[in-house]
């Protein structure tokens, strides 16, 4: 029995719930910090660093583990057609040559399968870590709300009551949040040590995955992917620097404050700018979703268009695209179609294309000599063969 990936649509709903909980825990824990500092406001400092969506994650994982299974059974069909014909049908140096290339596509096949399934297994850690994260701050955040609004209600009684009854819950939220920083701050380190680690491994396993398929006869050019690397890469380290310029609670600690210990502290006196940035981006994000599953057909120009201010991605998706449009297509062994015949490579190669789930991989063989028309092609096969 074949390898079976999980659907992605089995965690649409998880997705869905998700994209609610880090955007109220952001619009929630504004409020505490601006009053009750201290460990709360580092607290909105994760919670506004980790607005991310475990089910959306894992939807992508799945998607990776789904590639993965239709790359082995491509693997699968590919030897047993490869293995169709009996010995008696076919025979001789082209079959034997046939049988090779076969197995080095189906190689590929399966390289290209395990790379995928490390990705996606990757992802499902990191998400399922994130799932733990998130309901966390959000009850943090919650709590915090709660301790906001009491005081300030106890704030607006005359003393002697008043202003007592106020310090104490002051008191309280700022000693629960220090302790609930400490979980914060344990679970968020495991997870950059996780997150390191896999990164480390998918990028080793991809460095050997491409020696591997070059070795197979698949020599891919790093130069023809520069363009999507190249984006991807520009475009998180840029989303990341604006993220963590716009973090409230600087330390001191951080890149800027080892750099420019000056810079750090003029950035940190707008901590309550960015606390109520905060906020607003929790709120908005809040809003987004909501009209996004009321009416999930409504048109938005600006997200449509690629871009969400708020979320700091100003790059739309015009300028993506014409940074991936120089991208070549590849197959098994960058040979294109030659001009001998409709689906032949040069000198009447055989081409013979196995569809993937969307993406033509095309693998080759010669024709059989034995053939005195030039060329075996069962039925069956989908390709053309012709004399050389």
């Amino acid at each position: 029995m074949g390898y079976t990936a999980p659907d992605p649509e089995q965690f649409s709903k998880m997705e869905q719930a998700f994209s609610y909980m880090s955007p109220l825990a952001a619009a929630q824990i504004a409020l505490p910090a601006h009053l009750f500092s201290g460990p709360v406001t580092f607290i909105a400092r994760a919670i506004y660093l980790k607005q991310a969506n475990p089910g959306q994650i894992m939807q992508g994982a799945a998607h990776w583990l789904k590639c993965a299974e239709k790359y082995l059974a491509a693997a699968e069909a590919l030897r047993t057609e490869a293995k169709s014909l009996s010995e008696d049908e076919w025979s001789g140096d082209d079959r034997k040559s046939f049988e090779e290339k076969a197995e080095k596509a189906a190689q590929q096949l399966e390289t290209i399968a395990a790379f995928a399934m490390q990705v996606g297994i990757s992802l499902f850690a990191i998400a399922t870590m994130l799932s733990v994260m998130i309901p966390l701050m959000l009850a943090v955040a919650t709590a915090q709300m709660a301790f906001a609004v009491f005081y300030l209600a106890t704030k607006a009684i005359p003393p002697p009551v008043g202003p007592v009854v106020s310090e104490n819950c002051r008191l309280i939220a700022t000693t629960t949040g220090a302790t609930c920083l400490t979980v914060i701050n344990t679970i968020e380190a495991a997870l950059k040590v996780a997150a390191q680690g896999l990164a480390a491994a998918i990028g080793g396993n991809m460095t050997i995955s491409w020696a591997y398929m070059a070795s197979r006869g698949n020599l891919v050019n790093p130069g023809d992917t520069i363009g999507s690397t190249g984006f991807s890469l520009l475009q998180g380290l840029a989303q990341m620097t604006v993220g963590n310029l716009m973090a409230p609670g600087r330390t001191g600690t951080g890149t800027i404050g080892k750099v420019s210990p000056k810079l750090d502290g003029i950035m940190a006196k707008g901590n309550p700018y960015l606390l109520g940035f905060t906020g607003v981006q929790g709120t908005y994000n809040t809003g987004m979703n909501i009209q996004g599953d009321v009416d999930p057909d409504a048109e938005n120009k600006m997200t449509g268009a690629g871009v969400d201010l708020l979320g700091q991605d100003w790059i739309p998706n015009t300028f993506e695209d014409a940074a991936r449009g120089n991208e070549s297509d590849l197959n098994w062994n960058n040979e294109q179609p030659g001009d001998d015949a409709p689906g032949t490579g040069p000198g009447g190669v055989f081409v013979n294309k196995a569809v993937v789930d969307g993406d033509a991989a095309t693998t080759t063989t010669t024709t059989n000599e034995n053939d005195d028309e030039g060329g075996y092609r069962p039925p069956e096969w989908d390709g053309e063969a012709v004399s050389r």
